[in-house]
């Protein structure tokens, strides 16, 4: 048992790896998922795999939600998703294309949750998206959005496949013994539950698709250490199916 000098008297037997997928705007989800069912605490490390926001109805309430958790003390550590990245690309190339791109794939949806018309107006949240490193690691884990090129000699120079490939397929030995997490492309329960002792754990239940498809329309945490597996259901409004971008 250890002692938490700085949480509020708690007692804990050890502290937790907590991952999360492709929140998309879903922040009552990722409140009580967080708060309600893993019980996070402050001696536990919350990673969040990137699309935290577009689509959803409160990308300002997740990234409300991450500031909080920050300022009062959480290990929150976040990487960034392709949908940051299409936010990131109009930002650092202005043209109506890159615009289009994104606000055709969700970007509308966030520019309504902070009540702007441009994402010139996102000031805080843009500081935050663009600090995001691509892939966090551990001595146990390789943390990803998406997946990984291993046809380089460095996959972790891969960019676009960290953030956008969809194959789960790996090779082990450019792993150096560690396990490949990710979200990216919705998985059902079983297909989760059957990645969870595998090199390759995939996270996302595409929890902003609501209740349209049977079996998707969860939020999922696991536990790194144990492998339990928690799963909260959409609960927000309903919601649009998404078009072809994740």
């Amino acid at each position: 048992m250890r002692f938490c000098n700085d949480c509020d008297g708690e007692v804990m037997a050890n502290p937790r790896t907590i991952t999360i997928a492709d929140i998309h705007g879903c922040n009552r989800t990722f409140r009580r998922l967080i708060f309600e069912v893993v019980r996070l605490k402050k001696l536990d490390s919350l990673y969040l795999l990137g699309d935290m926001i577009d689509r959803g109805l409160d990308s300002k309430g997740v990234i409300d939600t991450i500031f909080e958790l920050q300022a009062s003390g959480y290990d929150v550590r976040s990487i960034r998703g392709n949908h940051e990245q299409l936010l990131l690309t109009y930002m650092r190339d202005p043209r109506y294309e890159n615009l289009a791109i994104w606000l055709a794939n969700g970007g509308d949806a966030t520019l309504e949750s902070y009540g702007v018309d441009t994402p010139e107006e996102l000031d805080e949240p843009l500081s935050y998206l663009n600090s995001l490193p691509l892939y966090r690691t551990t001595d146990s884990h390789i943390f990803v959005h998406a997946g990984m090129d291993f046809k380089l000699d460095d996959p972790f120079s891969g960019e676009d496949a960290i953030l956008w490939k969809r194959s789960g397929k790996v090779n082990e030995s450019k792993l150096n013994g560690r396990v490949l997490v990710s979200g990216h492309t919705p998985q059902s329960l079983l297909q989760i539950r059957r990645s969870l002792g595998r090199s390759h754990i995939r996270l996302d239940n595409g929890c902003v698709q609501g209740g349209p498809m049977p079996r998707l329309g969860n939020l999922v945490a696991l536990e790194l250490e144990s492998g339990v597996l928690h799963v909260q259901r959409n609960i927000e409004q309903p919601l649009e199916l998404p078009g072809k971008f994740w």
